[in-house]
Formats: C-alpha cells, sequence, structure tokens
C-alpha cells in the first residue's frame, strides 16, 4: 500500500478547503464580484488553486494513477488542468465558472483528500 507524506496531504487539502471557504460568500452573492474585496476573494482562490493543482501534480508524478485509481469518480486531470489555466490565461478567466468548479466539483475533491488523509 502506497504512503503519501501527511504533511503534503494536508498543505493540499488546507489549500482547497481555504478556496472553498473563500467561494462560499461569492456563490451566495455574485454581486460581490463587482467589489474589490470579492475581487481578492478571487484572487486567493485562483492563488489556492494553483497551489493545489501544483500539489496534485507532484502527487501524481510521486505515486502514478493512486487518485485515479482510488477516487475514479473525480476529475483529477481537469483539477491538475485548471492549475495550468489559471497560470496562463489568468486575465481571461471566467470567473462564474471558477465559482461553478467551487461549487460542484471541489467538495468531491476536498472529500477524497479527506478520505486518503484517514487512510
Amino acid at each position: 500500500m502506497t504512503t503519501v507524506p501527511r504533511d503534503a496531504l494536508l498543505s493540499l487539502l488546507g489549500a482547497l478547503q481555504r478556496a472553498r471557504r473563500k467561494s462560499i460568500p461569492l456563490i451566495a452573492n455574485p454581486e460581490l464580484l463587482d467589489e474589490e474585496e470579492g475581487q481578492d476573494a478571487v484572487d486567493v482562490i485562483c492563488m489556492q488553486f494553483l497551489a493545489a493543482g501544483e500539489s496534485l501534480k507532484r502527487l501524481e508524478r510521486l505515486y502514478p494513477g493512486l487518485l485515479e485509481d482510488r477516487y475514479p469518480h473525480v476529475d483529477w486531470k481537469g483539477a491538475m488542468g485548471f492549475r495550468d489555466v489559471i497560470a496562463h490565461q489568468y486575465f481571461d478567466l471566467d470567473i462564474e465558472q471558477v465559482l461553478v468548479i467551487c461549487e460542484q466539483s471541489l467538495p468531491d475533491v476536498i472529500a477524497a483528500i479527506q478520505d486518503l488523509l484517514k487512510n
């Protein structure tokens, strides 16, 4: 059985959870995106996705197939690729789509990492 370093998973989980926390008010009230505070939250969300994407890519390099094999219902390639979209197309991001990802996809990724930490 593969043992992933706990500190790496905790850092990854922290980034994902912070992105989720910052997205909740924006999902509830998209008008916040018109304010500087809302734009700052988007910046935090994107930075956390960059960090998480790098961490996921590192996990995949060190433990090929681990995430896909254990949690096939999660779009791991999409999660890793989203990092590249943010890094290379930041000024062209569709913020509403970022929030949809936070609302619909992020909970499954968080749950999988939490499960990986337990096991």
